[in-house]
């Protein structure tokens, strides 16, 4: 940690001995300004030759008002123009060997009450960027009241399933990162992380198929980033916001933004309480040289959640070009799971021999917390930027449960178990990032170190009537201590031919992993240096075409819970543990897409390959007993090369679909203990979005899902679909909507499937949630409902660095 503070401080030092290098061209620079003193973002400047009127160059100015451009020597005039402000224009700027500040420009409304003014100009539904396509998702009108996880369903080439797990063509390794950073639950699940997070706060999703340098190389297919809301008008803005639904399903919260001149604070609270009952049925078969058997299972789950999350922070403007950012999360909740689980066994000849019942009652106690220090230098020259990010996060996360089992037929397998999962993590986080302009390119580089440590104590105890007492079971009591280090450092180079863009970088990432099984005096240490290339090239055609070829290299790592050698002890017949001993593995990405935007429609198509090696994949093998256990193993190379369709299209004024359709063809080549794991699948999924406007104050909405059927090298997933429906309309003089929402009308999501082993086969049925309906209520403070133009992303300077 020392050796990585010691070289970032160098780098910054190296980059302030950069910064003393001469320009060619120089600084025209200055602030716009409101009416009421305030910067303006995103402003509309453009510099004119004062002798002819020729056109030379343009900008826009940044979230505080400012800009920077570079220009040659001579006389100039700018003109100034902005949305709902007059135009205007600055004449007799002389540029003559120096610099020119333009100090503060102000701006004058162009209509009489800006309270009562409303955009009518929808933000596009998907952008791409040079190494991302973004899907702005606010205004979806079934994600009102929602989990993050709901939003995440209705994104193009992402997949959420019944358990929460996220998906991107495909594939469960993709990274999730909000407002460009990990998790304040590092250590959770990124499927437990989700679910506790309310939608209305999230403003758009980048999906980050080939990810640049720029960014941790962790992820098999890419990164999904959540961008928060965050309002930066002058002044006090936000919204509060309420829903409640059926089965028990309530919540609400606010987010509120106070914004000064040099200053502005941030803060927010979410409340949500979910009552989620769901099921799930099994059937095995079992097959010896000396016997067969088989069982049934049926089992009912009601799940009861009660999460809080405060947020609070501030952002100050030092001067022109230096600002800070500080912000903190806290989130805290508790859970109560029921589940009651039935066995019925049969005999050879499909006979009834007895029935077990397994009743659990688990209770769940959780919080966390994480703050954060952003620093971001902007510089005269344009597009110069320096930042500095320090983070820091902890969680707790316990369970404890009783589990009762009784047998119609042998009362010596009536049971009492009671189980202890105490979990701890704490992770640290510092990077900086410096972006360096030169003629129509830039370059940049970055180092980053992450500590991510984690303790979790279990035990599984069994009373017994011998002793009459409880006593451990054998191999299920153990303390797990995981120590994760990743150091990494990265260059990139940037340029803009006429309509060509290049993008080449390269990443390194030194990782140190320790696992240590207290109990046990067990320790597994791994190290290993990786280097990370990606290029991506893009090249603007005519009439709003555009084609991008991307590359780069990924690692994916087991997560600190496949290390663990105990998981879940509800199901007693079907154990899931992990393995200290399994390897990470790595993937090569290449990518080519196209981007045609039309009025009305915009079409976006993608060819992409994939090649994996050193694949991680879950095994399951059976006893004599009738037991299955479950743990990761490498198994071998894989090849996922497909198709993928995304677009919108207007129809009428009142009337947008929009849809995707990915097509994609994986075959796998693996071998474990002499055992072959070959599969060569076809799989295609596609997603419908329909919606209706009347008068633009009511609004209708239809989702639709569907996934075909997957081969797996055990088995094979089925088809899945759902339809999800929704309706809102203002009030109170569009300053508050009412939204309707029914989620899984069908009841139809759900994880079915067939997995076969050696002298087994099984088939299962699971849903996590049945459908809900929803209402929910936001009310804006000091704003309209806003439809596009002043939609601002919460951004704290750096990335993932």
């Amino acid at each position: 940690m020392k050796l990585s503070l010691s070289i970032l401080f160098s780098l910054l030092l190296f980059i302030n001995g950069f910064s003393q290098t001469g320009e060619t061209t120089y600084s025209l620079f200055g602030q716009v300004l409101d009416d009421k003193g305030g910067g303006l973002p995103y402003v509309s400047i453009g510099l004119f030759n004062a002798k002819d009127s020729n056109y030379v160059k343009g900008a826009a100015t940044e979230i505080n008002g400012r800009f920077s451009v570079q220009i040659p020597s001579g006389t100039y005039y700018a003109k100034i123009s902005f949305l709902s402000f007059k135009d205007k224009t600055v004449n007799n700027i002389v540029i003559s060997n120096k610099d020119v500040d333009l100090k503060k420009v102000s701006l004058t409304p162009s209509v009489n009450n800006l309270d009562e003014f409303e955009v009518v100009e929808e933000k596009r539904l998907m952008e791409l960027d040079l190494d991302k396509k973004v899907f702005n998702v606010g205004k979806d009108i079934t994600n009102q009241g929602a989990a993050a996880t709901e939003i995440l369903d209705n994104v193009p080439s992402v997949s959420v399933d019944v358990d929460g797990n996220v998906s991107l063509r495909g594939s469960g390794n993709v990274r999730v990162l909000i407002n460009g950073k990990p998790s304040g639950m590092m250590g959770m699940s990124t499927a437990d992380v989700l679910k506790q997070m309310d939608a209305t706060q999230i403003e758009k999703v980048e999906v980050i198929t080939n990810p640049s340098a720029r960014y941790d190389a962790e992820g098999e297919v890419g990164i999904i980033n959540i961008v928060m809301k965050r309002d930066r008008r002058e002044g006090i803005n936000g919204s509060v916001n309420a829903n409640f639904g059926y089965p028990n399903n309530y919540g609400g919260g606010f987010n509120v933004t106070f914004k000064r001149k040099y200053f502005n604070v941030f803060t927010g609270y979410g409340m949500s309480f979910r009552d989620s009952p769901g099921s799930s049925i099994n059937k095995q078969d079992f097959t010896y040289p000396d016997t067969s058997f088989s069982y049934s299972s049926d089992s009912k789950t009601q799940r009861f959640s009660f999460n809080n999350n405060f947020r609070l922070g501030t952002e100050v403007f030092l001067n022109s070009y230096n600002s800070f950012t500080v912000s903190g999360k806290y989130s805290f909740g508790d859970g109560d799971n029921e589940t009651n689980l039935i066995y019925s066994d049969f005999d050879q000849f499909d006979a009834a021999v007895q029935t077990v019942n397994r009743d659990e009652i688990e209770d769940k106690d959780r919080n966390s917390y994480n703050v954060s220090f952003n620093y971001r230098k902007t510089f005269k020259q344009k597009d110069r930027l320096l930042t500095f990010n320090l983070y820091k996060s902890q969680r707790t996360d316990n369970e404890h449960s009783t589990i009762t089992q009784t047998n119609t037929n042998i009362a010596s397998e009536n049971l009492e178990q009671r189980i202890f999962n105490n979990e701890g993590g704490d992770t640290w986080a510092v990077n900086s990032d410096y972006v360096h302009p030169i003629k129509k390119g830039k370059i940049e580089f970055g180092l980053k170190h992450t500590n991510k440590k984690i303790d979790d104590d279990y035990a599984v105890e069994q009373f017994s009537d011998i002793i009459n007492d409880w006593e451990f079971i054998p191999g299920f009591n153990n303390l797990v201590l995981y120590d994760e280090k990743v150091s990494a450092a990265y260059l990139m180079f940037g340029k803009k031919i006429k309509k060509f863009s290049l993008q080449l970088g390269i990443r390194s990432e030194y990782t140190d992993v320790k696992t240590e099984l207290v109990t046990t005096n067990e320790i597994n240490q791994r190290n290993y240096l990786n280097f990370f290339p990606s290029t991506h090239f893009s090249y603007e055609l005519k009439k709003e075409n555009s084609i991008q070829l991307g590359y780069s290299r990924r690692i994916r790592r087991p997560h600190h819970y496949w290390l663990l050698p105990f998981f879940s002890f509800t199901d007693s017949r079907s154990n899931v543990s992990g393995n200290p001993n399994i390897n990470p593995e790595y993937t090569d990405s290449y990518e080519l897409g196209h981007l045609k935007n039309w009025k009305k429609a915009s079409l976006l198509s993608s060819i992409y390959y994939r090649y994996t090696t050193n694949t991680m994949d879950w095994i399951v093998f059976s006893d004599a007993e009738g037991v299955t256990r479950r743990r990761p193993e490498n198994l071998g190379v894989k090849d996922s090369y497909g198709l993928e369709f995304s677009g919108s299209y207007e129809l009428t004024k009142w009337w947008t679909i929009r849809g995707s359709y990915n097509f994609f063809r994986e075959i796998r080549d693996g071998e474990f203990q002499g055992v072959e794991y070959d599969v060569d699948t076809y799989v295609w999924s596609t997603k419908l979005n329909s919606k209706w406007s009347i008068k633009k104050k009511v609004n209708l909405q239809a989702s639709f899902n569907y996934r075909a059927p997957m081969q797996s090298p055990q088995g094979e997933t089925f088809a899945r679909y759902s339809l999800d429906l929704g309706f809102s309309f203002d009030v109170l003089k569009g300053n508050g909507t009412i939204a309707f929402t029914g989620k899984d009308v069908l009841n139809s999501r759900n994880r079915s499937g067939l997995a076969y082993g050696e002298n087994f086969v099984s088939e299962s049925k699971r849903q996590w949630r049945s459908r809900y309906v929803r209402v929910s209520f936001t009310y804006r403070l000091n704003q309209k409902k806003k439809r596009g133009a002043d939609a601002i992303y919460q951004d704290n300077g750096g990335g993932e660095g």
